[in-house]
């Protein structure tokens, strides 16, 4: 039983994970001679990424057939013919789609003998299903698909049913306005009418290929805001011309979305057949066809010449701006150019693929620009244990470069940072010492040595004073060239046997600490060093403060904080980078987000203490003008919208013919006109406030010289 189980529900997991291939499909017949119908079925499926495991069409598919009235006649079995690639066709040719959309169809035929009756003839085939990423369709309900075609009785009038001639759109560009040719033929001449349809729902992903039972089927489900005239996200939305069956629409939202178009056919004005095309439409972000692109910089301090490398796609000829203030010499045409800047710095490439071009790119990236670094320092003298020794860094470096020490675990400090240090060694022999330069956003280091020989004595190091619960460390150290014994006494009752110790006082006050080391063989010695008073453990103060209200509105951002703290002399907050050091004030927000306070305080003793609480401004402010001059005036120059309180933000111009003009996702880009002419252009913004609410914002604006 439990095997059993188990079985069917690999067969589940089996059939939910590969049966999310459907893209949609089309059915139709031609009339033969004597009782002969062909029907040919069209399926389309996903060979993108969506198909993860690339599942292909059924080496065999059964059409079912029944009577117009509903009875069942027979199934018929078609092999599968092969299949094509769907082309990506689009409507802008400085566009291209991106390339893991994918779509290949199927077309597999049969012919039916089918002898005259009263009620003709239904042919249907049912698969599942369709890709649940699918924005227009429910989340979590798997959806198949039915293709049907209806056959009118012969004695009525002979008939072939229309088909459409073009392939359907796979890809539509996201903010590109679409006009396609959707049309389909009748081989009997007959009148033609279009219009947007509900698809039928088809297998299940229990059930994914059954055999199709008669009509009438089930419409898919629609997912909210969504119907068979409103199946995409546009403005203005996807719509058909019912006459020439012309399909328009400029997409607004990305995804895929699934779409029914239905041609039905008339004679003399008595309705004969329909057929319908059930398909997905993927709404991509296309790419410019010739794309600027300049390598990433991969070495950061090798020198003042640069090999610039073009990384472009499908340009042809060049032009490179190297960013140095001041000149207009800095320049190149060659599609891979070499400069040597006079001094380091930091610059702004500019590339620009085909310049001129309608379908130009400009691509810009940032350059820092050094010589070498080269570090190096000099070994210091020969010292004794535990005796420290300088270390002076050397090399072409300035003096705002990070420079690190790393001396080992057994040196004291077993790392530091600066120019100058000091380092102790208690191992003997030799020591690596590592020198690390950081500067430029480079790292270069060198590493050489510090060499330490013996002496018999006894030193150790403790640490004076220090906060409650806080770690200090005790070091012992003695050479007398046999194994050492160890016993620290930490004045508080802790006795531990070990050459170095870490430890925390539970209380404050002041306790003293001794140290013996001794040997038992060898040079049998103990040595014993006591430090009367020599720690200082002092409380810690308390942080704590109120924040009212911990949740505003960017339309109300006031905020008051009050200290709440315990022993504190000094105290301080930081609010998004800007520091307070009231104990108590007000504060109002200038963008909506998620927002840090911290409050650390210190003690008399420089003992300290921290707290942190979070506040949340909602909402957001949009405005844009109506017009601007781009004259050069100063005055109302260029198009800048006022943007508040967006998570994610986006703003599109186009054009009066749709064509886009500018395009940013930051809120404080401003757009100078491009040397456009004077006009009306449309904006598009996008904004997701700090949360889940988001809303689109659609205007005009006048562009006047």
């Amino acid at each position: 039983m439990i095997r059993a189980f188990a079985i069917g529900l690999a067969m589940l997991t089996a059939l939910g994970s590969w049966a999310t291939h459907v893209l949609g499909g089309e059915m139709y017949y031609d009339k033969l001679s004597g009782n002969q119908y062909r029907v040919t079925l069209k399926i389309y499926r996903d060979c993108g990424p969506g198909n993860s495991n690339n599942t292909g069409f059924d080496a065999n598919l059964q059409l079912a057939v029944y009577s117009g009235t509903g009875a069942f006649q027979f199934t018929q079995n078609v092999s599968y013919p092969g299949e094509q690639t769907v082309p990506v066709d689009l409507s802008n040719p400085c566009l291209a789609a991106p390339p893991s959309i994918c779509a290949r169809w199927a077309e597999y035929v049969t012919v039916l003998d089918l002898p005259p009756n009263p009620s003709g003839y239904v042919v249907s085939y049912q698969r599942c299903c369709r890709t649940p990423t699918t924005i227009n369709l429910p989340t979590g309900v798997l959806q198949g698909l039915t293709c049907t075609v209806q056959i009118p009785p012969v004695a009525t009038t002979p008939n072939s049913s229309p088909r459409f001639v073009e392939y359907p759109p796979v890809a539509l560009c996201l903010g590109e306005a679409l006009s396609v040719d959707h049309s389909a033929t009748d081989p009997d001449g007959d009148d033609l009418v279009y219009d947007l349809f509900t698809p039928w729902a088809g297998g299940t992903a229990t059930d994914p290929a059954p055999v199709a039972g008669p009509p009438p089927y089930v419409p898919i489900q629609w997912a909210p805001g969504y119907s068979a005239g409103n199946p995409v996200d546009g403005a203005p939305p996807l719509s058909i011309d019912p006459v020439s069956g012309e399909l328009t629409v400029l997409p607004t939202l990305l995804g895929s979305f699934a779409v029914g178009v239905r041609v039905r056919e008339f004679r003399d004005g008595e309705y004969l057949s329909e057929s319908i095309r059930d398909f997905r439409f993927d709404v991509v972000p296309c790419e410019a066809t010739i794309v600027s692109v300049i390598q990433e910089q991969q070495e950061f301090c090798s020198g003042l010449t640069i090999d610039f490398e073009n990384q472009s796609m499908n340009g042809d000829f060049w032009h490179w701006d190297f960013g140095v203030d001041g000149i207009d010499t800095d320049t190149s045409d060659l599609a891979e150019p070499q400069w040597t800047y006079a001094e380091g710095g930091t610059y702004t490439i500019t590339l620009i693929a085909n310049p001129g071009w309608p379908c130009a790119d400009t691509s810009i990236s940032v350059f820092d620009v050094h010589a070498p670094l080269q570090p190096t320092f000099a070994r210091p003298p020969i010292r004794c244990p535990d005796e420290p020794a300088e270390f002076v860094a050397l090399g072409t470096f300035t003096s705002a470069a990070l420079v690190s020490w790393e001396f080992g675990d057994d040196a004291s400090p077993f790392e530091a940072q600066g120019t100058t240090v000091s380092a102790a060694f208690s191992q003997l022999g030799a020591s690596a010492v590592r020198l690390t330069v950081e500067e430029f956003g480079c790292t270069e280091s060198y590493v050489d040595s510090a060499v330490v020989f013996p002496r018999i004595v006894t030193e150790t190091f403790t640490d004076s004073a220090g906060c409650i619960d806080g770690s200090f460390g005790f070091v012992g150290g003695a050479v007398a060239w046999t194994p050492l014994r160890y016993r620290w006494d930490l004045g508080d009752g802790t006795v531990m046997e070990v050459a170095s110790v870490e430890h925390q006082y539970g209380a404050p006050g002041v306790y003293d600490v001794s140290f013996t080391a001794s040997t038992d063989e060898g040079c049998v010695d103990e040595a014993h060093v006591a430090f009367p008073g020599r720690v200082s453990v002092y409380p810690r103060p308390v942080a704590d403060f109120v924040v009212e209200p911990d949740e505003v509105s960017l339309m109300d951002p006031r905020i008051e904080v009050k200290d709440r703290s315990l022993l504190a002399a000094d105290l301080s907050y930081v609010i998004d980078g800007t520091t307070f050091m009231e104990p108590s004030f007000s504060y109002e927000f200038h963008d909506a987000g998620r927002f840090d306070i911290t409050q650390v305080v210190t003690s008399g003793y420089n003992c300290s203490d921290a707290i942190t609480h979070t506040v949340f401004v909602t909402d957001h402010l949009f405005y844009a003008p109506n017009a601007f001059t781009p004259d050069g005036d100063g005055l109302n120059d260029t198009f800048a919208p006022v943007v508040r309180g967006a998570r994610e933000y986006e703003i599109v111009i186009m054009d009066r013919w749709g064509v886009e003009r500018f395009r940013s996702t930051d809120p404080r880009s401003a757009w100078t006109g491009d040397g456009l002419p004077d006009g009306t252009y449309t904006y598009v913004a996008r904004i997701a406030e700090h949360g889940a609410f988001s809303r689109d914002y659609t205007g005009h604006v006048t562009l006047l010289r």
